[in-house]
């Protein structure tokens, strides 16, 4: 028959190994919340990152817009009754193009790392489309001149 003796010191050495085997089990998971948190911490800077390299470009191009607006002001000014039609209507076009990159910024300003891959898509195509229009209306006032 096994002794009391025996069967306690086996008793001690399971109860061990088991609150070993746990505090590992623990540890491991830390390392694993550390990890994700870790990951989450980097997709974050990422966004911001990218959100304020994105920004940056659309508030260059709305300086680039009212600079062609400032120049456009003064040649409709200058050419008084005689100014060309299309002169005012790339001047509107213009002031509208100017009204949905402010729009753009504030997207960007209010997108979340949930919302951004939507929102980066969508400014970079509205960057993209814009910048390819300034310079197309920059090369047609350009002949003109």
């Amino acid at each position: 028959m096994i002794s009391l003796k025996y069967l306690k010191l086996t008793t001690f050495i399971l109860l061990l190994s088991s609150v070993t085997f746990l505090v590992q089990c623990e540890n491991d998971g830390d390392d694993a919340s550390s990890t994700i948190s870790d990951e989450r911490q980097e997709l974050v800077n990422n966004f911001e990152d990218e959100r304020e390299q994105l920004a940056s470009r659309l508030e260059d191009l709305r300086d680039d817009i009212d600079d062609e607006l400032s120049e456009l002001s003064a040649r409709i000014e200058d050419a008084g009754d005689a100014a060309d039609e299309g002169l005012d209507e790339a001047y509107n076009e213009l002031t509208e193009e100017r009204s949905d990159v402010e729009k753009a910024l504030d997207e960007l300003e209010n997108a979340t790392a949930d919302t951004w891959e939507d929102v980066k898509s969508s400014t970079e195509e509205m960057y993209n489309d814009i910048s390819s229009t300034l310079n197309d209306w920059k090369n047609e006032l350009d002949d003109r001149t």
